[in-house]
């Protein structure tokens, strides 16, 4: 559960974090205030050590520090402008750009911050001087030569991602959302109901100019088998809606992602609410599960049609249709398997651990033919099953 993303084509991998150069009263300044001596003021700040992938290198007197690394240490983000043929590094407080080949820094407000080296690529790998990180973002970082660690005063406590030119972060505790385009300080956006964050991940998907959405997908609890998704929708800046579904349990391995949108509106399901979206936020269409199915539970939406819905209750973990005119709904498993697997099916303690669902899985439609694969309870053979609309009496 990670996320990732070269000179132009190495910088253009610099996808990378966040940033922070902190305003008076800010945690790091006040660490950091010139009355406080440096000896308690490094023993009250946290620590992050880690061993980067590129290593730290010397050239002409000066110190280098591979950027993608040490800014994702420092909840920087990294992109490259082809416009401007110049690596934009954003955090919270300050932005600013580098040009290769150039010893100085551009702030987002025109000021110009001397490195006293210039900017560098070495074999794909974009490297600044150490001087950047203290001197634009009052972050010091230090390295140790013999390990080759970098260590820097602060504490990672973003997630960051980016679709486009356009940068989001989501505070891991608060939830506070920030989002704007690279190269310019982004604004508050509002605040996500997140909780129990650990093993988590941050995506960010483009609907139009104005309007985006984020995805975190959490494993909390140990031994971490309890899943928590959340999604988010931006627009014009705003946080304008979001929903949460949590998952306790192994049974969370078969469940499938939402889809992601129906006809424009971006699909948000919360515990057993389905609510189509407008990417302006605006409701469209909502349905509470529970009551069309009979079932209180979590639910996963695998599909949306025209006609139907193609849903998956948590703890049953069997596929559901729902026709959307009617709201009646029929369970999928006994109009395609046969008596014995039906039966091996019921048998089976839905709270054990290897209970495994009914192992259905849409996969599409023809017409008014509609396609799913199974996979054997016995022998795990795929086979291939269609089914026909309409499928209510």
């Amino acid at each position: 559960m990670i996320i990732h993303k070269r000179a132009f084509a190495a910088i253009m991998t610099l996808a990378v974090g966040t940033a922070l150069s902190l305003p008076s009263g800010h945690l790091f300044a006040a660490a950091l205030a010139p009355e406080l001596p440096a000896a308690a003021a490094a023993s009250t700040l946290p620590k992050t050590v880690r061993s980067p992938e590129h290593p730290i290198i010397r050239e002409k007197g000066s110190v280098y520090l591979p950027l993608r690394e040490t800014a994702a240490m420092l909840d920087l983000q990294v992109l490259w402008n082809a416009g401007k043929s110049s690596i934009e590094v954003t955090g919270l407080y300050q932005a600013l750009s580098l040009k290769v080949g150039q010893p100085k820094a551009y702030t987002a407000s025109n000021a110009v911050i001397m490195l006293g080296a210039p900017t560098l690529i070495r074999e794909g790998v974009t490297y600044v001087s150490d001087k950047l990180f203290s001197k634009a973002f009052n972050l010091p970082v230090t390295w140790n030569d013999k390990t080759g660690e970098i260590a820097v005063p602060y504490a990672e406590r973003y997630l960051k991602s980016s679709s486009g030119k356009q940068l989001f972060w989501v505070h891991k505790g608060q939830g506070v959302v920030y989002s704007g385009p690279s190269g310019t300080l982004p604004s508050r956006a509002g605040a996500a109901k997140v909780h129990d964050l650990d093993w988590v991940t941050l995506s960010a998907r483009t609907i139009n100019s104005t309007s985006y959405v984020l995805s975190i997908s959490n494993a909390f609890g140990e031994p971490h088998i309890n899943e928590s998704r959340y999604r988010l929708l931006l627009h014009k800046g705003q946080l304008v809606r979001q929903a949460h579904t949590s998952y306790r349990g192994v049974r969370n391995l078969g469940m499938n992602e939402n889809v992601f949108a129906f006809q424009g509106n971006l699909v948000m399901v919360d515990r057993n609410i389905l609510t189509l979206v407008n990417p302006d936020g605006h409701v469209f269409q909502t349905y509470h599960l529970a009551d069309i199915t009979g079932i209180d539970d979590a639910f996963a939406v695998e599909a949306v049609e025209p006609e139907f819905l193609v849903v998956r209750p948590y703890q049953k973990g069997t596929l559901m249709l729902i026709d959307r005119h009617s709201n009646k709904s029929v369970v999928l498993y006994p109009q395609l398997l046969g008596a014995e697997d039906q039966a091996w099916l019921e048998e089976f303690p839905d709270t054990d651990v290897d209970y495994p669902g009914d192992q259905l899985r849409y996969t599409g439609r023809s017409g008014n033919t509609l396609s799913f694969e199974w996979a054997s309870f016995t022998d795990n053979r795929q086979i291939h099953f269609t089914y026909a609309l309409p499928p209510f009496s």
